[in-house]
């Protein structure tokens, strides 16, 4: 839930979606629709926030009420129960329909757009020749990484905590 708005935000600040591309996404479409009805006026960043909120406070109150259905239904007795149990954290029929149309819209719409595919595969293409280095050259990394044993894995850790621009700055 969180990932879907954070990534519609991401998408439409950046000048990747537009809110008229979403309004073709059900979930996305009538909470824009609500919105509007209750207040429009609202335009721009302020409409995006609110259905933004409106979509997140929608699929959060399914998750809710689904689960706590199937939890009565289930009636778990022990941690085995739950485990033996059909999953019981879930949305209903038609909200897992609606979250996974606007997955897909936002698989082909944002991750795969080509700006963020080409700055995806920079980025794979920066991590691979820092390991490279740092792998055929314990002297390129801080004394306390290349005394670890498993450098590979302490490698791979070294990296994964770097910031993207410190890691572009270590690639310079």
């Amino acid at each position: 839930i969180a990932y879907n708005a954070h990534d519609i935000d991401d998408g439409v600040r950046s000048g990747l979606l537009t809110v008229e591309q979403l309004g073709a996404v059900e979930l996305f479409g009538a909470c824009r629709r609500d919105a509007l009805a209750d207040h429009p006026l609202l335009e721009g960043r302020r409409l995006l926030f609110e259905v933004i909120r409106r979509m997140t406070s929608r699929q959060v109150d399914d998750l809710i009420a689904c689960t706590r259905a199937a939890l009565a239904e289930a009636a778990p007795a022990s941690v085995d129960a739950v485990r033996a149990a059909a999953p019981l954290v879930r949305f209903s029929a038609p909200m897992r329909l609606q979250c996974a149309e606007l997955k897909r819209f936002l698989r082909a719409n944002l991750y795969r757009h080509p700006q963020v595919v080409e700055t995806t595969d920079r980025a794979r293409r920066v991590i691979a020749d820092l390991f490279s280095v740092y792998a055929a050259d314990a002297a390129a990394l801080p004394p306390a990484v290349a005394a670890l044993p498993k450098r590979h894995r302490a490698i791979a850790d070294y990296i994964a905590g770097m910031t993207d621009r410190y890691a572009l700055r270590e690639h310079e």
